[in-house]
């Protein structure tokens, strides 16, 4: 629900709630009103009745004729009401009724209502004296279906005339607020625009004071994010780069220093074979242990230089790497498949090792926790989609995906480099990385990297 039509339904419900507090203090005040009519219109007849007995007692008027109720007396009865005479032996000798206004159209609803909350067939009665003596009693009433429908009536015309009031207050107020929450479109375009990575997204200064602040302090928020980027972006370009070093220095001296110790080893137990062979035949079998253990040790030195620095991509470039790399992965029972598109020559240094670790994280997660059975590499050099600058930059995708039932969690608990070493690079070269699981089974990693942010 949009911001316009939660305040519209707001707006009809308190106006609802007004047109009923003003619909009950009609219904009251009528019923009030008919109830000030009944007394008024009941003391004139006493005071008629009293006039006669006056008359009578002065003999300008017969006892036979009490009591006489005057015609224009009368006519001052509510519409609808009917008053009577009951004298002392509880007689009723005198009633007069005026008509009632038509009573048809009443929902049955809201005479049931009406009758609950204000009791339209009570009546009204008093005792008449005079100089001591009772003369009977008079009672009032008011006709209960002309009451309501009378009542109906003035509530009907106020719905109506409020009904159309709040129509047209709503229609006015709709546009109102459509033009004053134009902005908030403009708000949630840029929020859209950094949900997507669009840091430079900003907002126009807005006319209300509001949302000028509003607009202010995305503008600030977006700038702040936006160098806090930049800055980390920065600095993991730099770890990466150190850890790179570091590999490159680890790698150099493993092979000078260690890889040398362990040929000259080598070199050191075949001459205690030969010589052991001539003079001491029981040495013969210590020798070759020996032999056969400094060859599994330059397996693992070979293993171990491989990872810390690819041979082979300054001189055999980026595609021949990972093709070497798929090589040392495939067999047993994992089928590798690897699909290149477009030209990968003369990328920059770190973008051609960030997409070989890249490939090689993801192999190793297949090879210890997927259990797949078939992997798809997929390497792709293609135009982007256009960053902040507004033209389309040279970028590289990077996927691969298994059929196995690894998932994320398997790189953020991998010893080596894992999840959080992957969007590291990844951010570092300014890129997208995306984990998702497969429709079937399996998992797809996906790394879009800009050329152009090198």
């Amino acid at each position: 629900m949009n911001l316009k039509t939660h305040l519209m339904i707001r707006m009809a419900l308190i106006a609802a709630l007004c047109l009923v507090m003003a619909a009950s203090y009609v219904l009251w005040a009528g019923e009030r009103q008919v109830q000030r009519d009944l007394n008024r219109a009941l003391d004139l007849i006493a005071r008629q009745l009293e006039a006669q007995l006056i008359k009578i007692a002065a003999g300008f008027d017969r006892p036979d004729r009490f009591p006489y109720l005057d015609p224009l007396l009368e006519a001052g009865l509510p519409a609808g009401s009917c008053i009577r005479y009951t004298d002392t032996q509880g007689q009723v000798t005198q009633s007069s009724c005026r008509g009632s206004d038509n009573t048809h159209g009443v929902p049955a609803w809201f005479a049931e209502g009406y009758r609950a909350i204000f009791d339209p067939e009570r009546e009204i009665d008093r005792d008449l004296y005079w100089r001591g003596d009772a003369y009977g009693r008079i009672t009032i009433a008011a006709d209960a279906q002309g009451q309501i429908a009378n009542a109906w009536r003035n509530v009907s015309a106020l719905i109506g005339l409020a009904a159309m009031t709040v129509l047209a207050l709503c229609v006015l107020v709709y546009f109102v607020m459509a033009r004053a929450l134009r902005p908030a479109r403009e708000i949630l375009l840029g929020i859209e625009r950094l949900e997507r990575g669009d840091l430079s997204a900003r907002l126009p200064q807005f006319e209300l004071i509001e949302l000028r602040k509003v607009s202010a302090g995305f503008n600030r928020l977006a700038a702040s994010l936006e160098q806090t980027i930049q800055e980390r972006a920065e600095l993991m370009r730099k770890l990466v780069n150190v850890q790179e070093e570091e590999r490159r220095f680890l790698a150099r001296e493993l092979h000078d220093e260690f890889g040398q110790c362990l040929a000259a080893v080598n070199a050191i137990a075949s001459g205690m074979v030969h010589t052991a062979e001539r003079r001491c035949p029981e040495l013969v079998g210590e020798g070759e242990r020996l032999a056969r253990i400094g060859v599994h040790m330059m397996d693992m030195l070979r293993g171990m230089l491989q990872r810390l620095r690819p041979i082979g991509i300054e001189e055999l470039g980026l595609v021949d790497s990972i093709k070497g790399l798929v090589a040392q992965w495939r067999g047993g029972r994992t089928q590798i498949e690897l699909e290149v598109i477009g030209n990968f020559d003369h990328l920059p240094e770190a973008i051609s090792v960030s997409v070989y670790r890249l490939v090689q994280e993801c192999l190793t997660n297949v090879s210890k926790h997927a259990r797949a059975t078939q992997v798809r590499i997929k390497l792709e050099r293609h135009a982007l989609p256009p960053g902040a600058s507004g033209r389309a930059e040279d970028g590289i995708d990077v996927l691969v995906e298994d059929n196995g039932v690894a998932d994320a969690s398997s790189f953020a608990v991998s010893p080596k480099l894992g999840l959080l070493g992957m969007r590291e690079r990844v951010t570092a070269l300014g890129g997208n990385l995306i984990l998702q699981a497969r429709q079937s089974n399996g998992l797809m990693v996906r790394a879009l990297l800009p050329v152009t942010a090198v």
